[in-house]
């Protein structure tokens, strides 16, 4: 009977394994994706406040209130990119605090 159990404990251990491995690369490539829609934002932010500087639109409200819109979202995107880069920078800091006690 103990030897079941431990053959299905084993075998469950391992499987989660892999799925926390597969849950971590998820969350990689999640981040990744929202780094490169973040960059891209603050690109078209700043094609759009290029735009609106033009002596042709200086002035014009709805181009203001795009660019409004374009820089409350970026920094809402930021901020969620914030959330899920500090769970890494724990981890380096931790890592920098184990290699100096080495040292």
């Amino acid at each position: 009977m103990w030897f079941w159990l431990f053959i299905a404990s084993f075998l469950l251990n391992i499987f989660l394994m892999y799925y926390v491995r597969w849950l971590f690369k998820s969350l990689g490539s999640i981040n990744q994706d929202m780094g490169l829609v973040i960059r891209k934002l603050n690109d078209f932010s700043a094609h759009l406040g290029s735009v609106h500087e033009m002596e042709m639109f200086y002035g014009d409200e709805t181009l203001q209130g795009l660019l409004s819109h374009a820089a409350d979202l970026s920094n809402d995107l930021s901020d969620l990119d914030l959330l899920l880069n500090d769970q890494e920078e724990d981890v380096k800091e931790e890592e920098d605090v184990e290699e100096e006690k080495k040292t």
